[in-house]
């Protein structure tokens, strides 16, 4: 099998030599750097930094807002500051077309339209983060402190964002030495010694500048509602095991030359320990489990070359490492001579990309590229057990086109050509097509159809596990179909408007991989469908009052009902944000969650509604107070079966700003 790296805190330079220095001059090698003639202004502004995010982003052609093959959820650093939101998992968990749940092993997943976690693509400044034994990223592990903004590609998505986006694509973009200057100190602190410590500093020095940003977020556990009825298994008040400690910190260097090439240079660290809360139920086979110690290591490098003024080629090299160690205890005081397992997990995902851009006449703008990645894997199901490694390679080639056919009418088509194998010599292949057609009726009126197929290679969990392991699986396909509308009327003057966003999706689930329990292979089973409806309205009545009105429904034949297990059929979110002259604003937020479905058909998850406010005051230039309140009426819900959430639970929190 060749190296095995036993250590993840001991062998990090050596996988760096091994595996991502090379992969660094493979990538640059092939580049022809070439400056352009024209002088183009250098960015020195907060205002005009959207160029330098273009760097650390999938951009498609054309007008992002008008020009999208599915409904976008689009969030900015000012809407994430008037969210009650310290993790990527609180920001995302209100809207009605994501469903986000920590069950067993207290780690958020998210899903998208239904579909599941490890078939949604989670990207980091452009890479993916994704680790390749469960390919699921547990985005509460994720800060919101020097996020600059979010997108939710929930339905059909351009061959450009490759393979593993199935279920949809959460595109993260970190904040970078391109913003105006500065120095932010925020804390927060809560219920049950919860707080939340980050500092973020940011400067531009000549041609080159820096983010640096670093965070601290401790609690000794939430509070159960005051409605919860104990069992013999919890008690209530405090939750069980609740316990969670996490810091780490990031680094990003950029460099811009006189051209207008940039250079970025990113690395991070994540540490955490935490308790892992067991089912409240006595019959659903409880575990009593922490994690004593969660590590992640990330690094990348960027660049991006215009060669002339019609052609711009960009290229990505990453390496991303995660481990973590997971206790069993046979019993609920979790004693050291008592544990079923200890286990260790090691993840490593080595990568490059490398694209390339170009216009003719404006009419067709070419958009091709590469992808590669190797995942591999060390696991100990006991620390007195050998390591066990395993490993894949993915690598995808795309092209696509953006035109216009006629006046107010936009097209895209793409093309993505899939190599997948895995360490037996077997391969796999696909071509995957994308079409998008949109009409623009009037200036502000659009409506769109799209088509896209999509695939999701088997993770190493599912093609090596020592219990349900099967190397022969096939990869996951869905054919995914939108039609929808775009409307945006502006009322006199900018500050008022009203828009209105439409869609229908349908998706056809082929080659799902699936075991009917922890003790059965895994297998490809079939067919599955996923329909619904998702609508959203924007009303901004000047530049002190808007509403946000969202609403998604999602259905699926009833030879298919397991896969929307946990997942509503309807959920609604409200939210309005109020502004006033002397720098205070108010937030507040309504979400509903429909009944939902469990594995266990004689319980179903009631119903339930949210409601969240926050209120800010800048009481001094470089002052800013806070105050939260989540789960105002401190209703009783679980997000799983087995595994309730936190009652009603108050904040308080200060912002400096340099």
């Amino acid at each position: 099998m060749g190296i095995r790296y036993k250590g993840i805190r001991y062998k990090l330079v050596w996988v760096y030599l091994y595996t991502f220095i090379p992969i660094y001059f493979f990538a640059f090698a092939l580049i022809p750097i070439q400056p352009t003639n024209a002088q183009i202004k250098k960015i020195t502004v907060a205002d005009s930094t959207q160029y330098a995010y273009e760097l650390e982003e999938i951009v498609l052609y054309g007008k992002r807002d008008f020009t999208s093959p599915s409904m976008l959820t689009e969030i900015n650093a000012e809407q994430i500051e008037n969210k009650n939101a310290f993790t990527i998992a609180d920001l995302l968990r209100t809207d009605p077309a994501l469903n986000l749940t920590a069950g067993p092993k207290a780690e958020t997943e998210i899903k998208i339209r239904g579909f599941p976690a490890q078939d949604v693509l989670v990207l980091l400044d452009g890479r993916p983060i994704n680790p390749g034994y469960y390919g699921k990223v547990d985005l509460a592990m994720l800060p919101v402190d020097n996020i600059a903004k979010i997108n939710v590609v929930k339905g059909p998505s351009s061959v450009a964002y490759g393979v593993n986006n199935m279920g949809g694509i959460v595109d993260i973009i970190t904040k970078n030495g391109f913003e105006e200057p500065q120095t932010v100190f925020d804390i927060s602190c809560g219920d049950y010694m919860f707080r939340n410590i980050s500092l973020n500093h940011s400067r531009q020095v000549d041609d080159f500048n820096y983010w640096v940003s670093a965070f601290e977020n401790y609690s000794d556990g939430f509070k159960m509602s005051d409605d919860f009825v104990p069992t013999s298994l919890e008690d209530g008040v405090l939750r069980d095991n609740s316990f969670y400690h996490k810091i780490g910190g990031n680094l990003k260097l950029g460099y811009q030359t006189e051209s207008m090439d940039l250079y970025s240079l990113s690395v991070g660290y994540n540490w955490a320990e935490k308790d892992v809360p067991t089912t409240i139920y006595s019959w659903d086979s409880p575990s009593y489990r922490k994690f004593p110690e969660w590590q992640r290591y990330s690094s990348a490098l960027t660049g991006q070359w215009n060669i002339g003024s019609l052609m711009q080629l960009k290229s990505v090299v990453y390496l991303d490492a995660y481990q973590d160690r997971l206790i069993d205890y046979k019993t609920k005081e979790m004693q050291e001579d008592e544990i079923n397992f200890d286990s260790d997990l090691e993840s490593w995902t080595a990568g490059a990309s490398l694209e390339s851009k170009f216009s003719i006449f404006d009419v067709h703008q070419f958009h091709s590229g590469l992808n590669f990645k190797r995942d591999l894997m060390n696991k100990k199901a006991n620390l007195d057990q050998p390591w066990v490694t395993n490993l894949t390679y993915t690598g995808n080639v795309f092209v696509q086109d953006y035109f216009s056919p006629w006046e107010m009418s936009n097209a895209t088509v793409g093309l993505n050509y899939l190599y997948f194998r895995v360490e037996e010599g077997l391969t796999k292949t696909k071509l995957s097509p994308m079409v998008s057609l949109s009409q623009n009726l009037f200036t502000n009126f659009r409506i769109y159809a799209s088509y896209a197929n999509s695939v999701r290679v088997p993770t190493l969990h599912q093609l090596y596990s020592e219990t349900s392991g099967n190397p022969d699986l096939k990869p996951e396909e869905a054919d995914k179909i939108e039609a929808g509308i775009e409307w945006y009327f502006l009322m006199n003057d900018e500050d008022r408007y009203l828009s209105l966003q439409l869609a229908y999706f349908y998706n056809d689930l082929t080659n799902l991989i699936y075991r009917a329990s922890s003790s059965n292979r895994f297998q490809n089973i079939s067919d599955a469908e996923l329909q619904g409806v998702e609508a959203r309205t924007v009303f901004h009545y000047n530049r002190y009052i808007s509403a946000d009105l969202s609403y998604c429904y999602l259905n699926s034949p009833d030879d298919s009902q397991e896969i929307l297990e946990e997942v509503p059929h309807n959920k609604i979110r409200f939210a309005l944000s109020v502004k006033t002259e002397f720098r205070t604003n108010l937030n507040y937020e309504f979400v509903y969650f429909d009944e939902r479905t469990t594995y266990v058909s004689s319980k179903n998850l009631e119903s339930y509604t949210l409601h969240n406010v926050n209120i800010s005051h800048q009481l001094l230039n470089f002052l800013k107070l806070r105050a939260e309140l989540n789960n105002i009426t401190d209703v009783y819900y679980e997000e799983e079966l087995g595994y309730p959430s936190a009652g009603r639970m108050f904040i308080v929190g200060a912002t400096l700003t340099f």
